[in-house]
């Protein structure tokens, strides 16, 4: 699937969900800081990690994520 990057698979593959899911919310805090504070750079920063923690979610679910686990089990 073309939709997802290497960086994103990666993510999926070797954090587990739960590690996922705190990631996700503590860059989301992040973007809530960096908004309050105006500090442009944080905020692109945090972004792109929010995002990639969101996708590697996403990336879970799908059926080829779920056969790569499979042929490594």
């Amino acid at each position: 699937m073309g939709f997802f990057n290497r960086k994103q698979k990666r993510l999926a593959r070797k954090m587990t969900e739960y590690e996922l899911i705190r990631k996700y919310k503590e860059s989301e805090n992040k973007l809530k800081e960096a908004s309050k504070l105006g500090k442009e750079k944080e905020l692109k920063k945090a972004m792109r990690e929010h995002g990639n923690c969101e996708y590697a979610l996403l990336y879970r679910n799908t059926p080829e994520f779920n056969k790569k686990i499979k042929k490594y089990k």
